[in-house]
């Protein structure tokens, strides 16, 4: 054989080879592809789950998830893929967090429950009464009030009163009113109205008995923004510690003035105040500060 035919055999022996290779490659890259697009069964939320929904319950009601499937590689982390796994799961477990409509279901939505249920009227002293109220987030400190913690409740609103049953008026002073009705006159005043008051409860979260540790707060992540913080909800929902006597009086605040609470520490003493009207607010006479001389 001539140097010529064997150097064209050895070509054409290098470039099946790299043929070969090449055909390797693409059907690798081809099978990754594939396997990425492989679809693989998964539960769903149908309709939202809240936080603390007992996992039995779900099971209970087979209207509450669906089969589905997601591709390999859009499947987020911990997805539940069997009736068996689901099961597991689920049983004796409650969501660590709200569930939305069509999120795929993953076991670290699901937590165990470790510790005893202390129903809130066992903690409720021998007297006392427990009463929800709820402001938003500027006007119940944005968030910060928490189980165990001591607040104070201002209102403002509107005083009616007959001037001419006040000591020190002048007859004849007094607004002119049709005859037969009584002269009236309006104050709107700022005051507290109970102070030093217990907080039971935050939102769903109970205050916690004496020496017991402070509840860990479990977080979760949305599949696909992973990495991403759940957005953070100021807890405006407060169940208080009450007498019958400041229960009426809270729920009078509540449906007649403007309502704002404030955070006071363990040792707070209670202040009496006289309250702020429009006449006392800047401390002076308004009326010759504004048209005096």
């Amino acid at each position: 054989m001539g140097r010529r035919a064997l150097v064209l055999v050895v070509a054409l022996l290098l470039a099946a080879i790299a043929a070969f290779a090449i055909f390797q490659y693409l059907s690798g890259v081809r099978d990754e592809v594939l396997e990425g697009q492989q679809a693989i069964s998964v539960f769903r939320a149908v309709g939202d789950i809240g936080e603390g929904t007992a996992g039995d319950l779900i099971l209970s009601q087979t209207n509450r998830f669906k089969d589905s499937t997601e591709e390999q590689e859009d499947l987020p982390g911990g997805a539940i893929t069997t009736p068996e796994e689901l099961n597991a799961v689920l049983r004796g477990k409650v969501a660590a967090g709200p569930i939305t409509d069509n999120q795929v279901l993953i076991s670290s939505q699901w937590v165990q429950i470790t510790v005893d249920i202390i129903p809130l009227a066992d903690i409720i002293p021998s007297g006392k009464q427990a009463i929800t109220i709820s402001t938003d987030a500027i006007r119940g400190v944005n968030g910060f009030v928490e189980p165990g913690d001591r607040i104070n409740v201002i209102v403002t609103l509107e005083v009616q009163f007959d001037p001419t049953l006040i000591p020190g008026t002048i007859p004849g002073l007094q607004p002119e009113t049709p005859t037969g009705e009584e002269p009236k006159e309006a104050v709107r005043i700022t005051r507290f109205v109970l102070q030093g008051l217990n907080v039971l409860a935050v939102g769903t979260d109970i205050r916690p008995e004496a020496g017991e540790e402070t509840p860990v707060v479990v977080s979760t992540t949305i599949p696909g923004q992973e990495g991403q913080a759940a957005p953070q909800v100021p807890q405006t929902v407060f169940t208080i510690e009450v007498t019958p006597e400041q229960a009426e009086r809270l729920v009078f605040t509540f449906e007649n003035g403007s309502t704002w609470l404030t955070l006071v520490p363990e040792d707070f003493v209670e202040v009496d105040t006289k309250g702020i009207t429009i006449d006392t607010l800047f401390e002076s006479d308004l009326v010759e500060d504004i048209f005096g001389q």
